[in-house]
């Protein structure tokens, strides 16, 4: 029986055919670009959770919020320390040129990360009111009924969602930038020598 802590894989490549010697790249680069990488995805995935719940019409809070819950956690994690991934992406190198409204929805999904999904009831979108309902003036004073009122996360508007779409598609975008120029300079490693060293240290199958 395996250990199921212990996942063994084996990646092949081919090229035209042909099997193509694969190296393991360790590092310092390498773990950046694994680690943005990794954020990418979970930022691709927040887009098409908030995509979802705009479009749901379900009328399910517990959806809803299963939803709001789930984003807000995969984007909270992309800004928070992730020991693992080796990086986190740093909010004022995204958003520094970005316009003004876009770092404010930023900093409202990440408030409410903290405040809400991470750490209960200091959200402003969790604030219960008790109200009690007494009879109206003019009859025999009594009470009707003890009521809570207050938000909760079925109440975001779409407009908010939507904003918060922009803010989570233009932070992808950013890191695409950053992903993109990353593979350039780790491809760059490996001109002459570098090849050299590769194909010295390739994985034997």
């Amino acid at each position: 029986m395996s250990d199921p802590e212990y996942v063994e894989y084996k990646f092949e490549a081919q090229f035209e055919g042909k099997d193509c010697p694969v190296v393991v790249l360790e590092g310092q680069l390498p773990d950046r670009l694994k680690g943005l990488s990794l954020i990418h995805q979970d930022l691709q995935q927040v887009d098409a959770i908030l995509a979802e719940l705009a479009s749901d019409n379900s009328g399910s809070i517990p959806l809803q919020k299963g939803l709001l819950f789930g984003a807000l956690a995969l984007y909270g994690k992309c800004f928070t320390e992730a020991r693992g991934r080796k990086t986190t992406l740093k909010p004022e190198s995204i958003f520094k040129k970005a316009p003004a409204e876009l770092k404010a929805r930023h900093d409202w999904l990440m408030r409410l990360r903290h405040e809400f999904v991470a750490h209960g009831g200091d959200a402003q979108e969790e604030q219960l009111k008790l109200l009690l309902v007494l009879k109206p003036a003019e009859e025999e004073k009594g009470v009707i009924t003890l009521i809570g009122h207050g938000a909760s996360a079925h109440s975001l508007e779409i407009e908010l969602i939507q904003e918060s779409q922009e803010t989570v598609r233009y932070a992808t975008r950013k890191l695409s930038l950053q992903i993109d120029a990353l593979q350039q300079k780790l491809l760059k490693k490996f001109d002459g020598e570098g090849l050299e060293w590769a194909y010295q240290n390739t994985v034997k199958g």
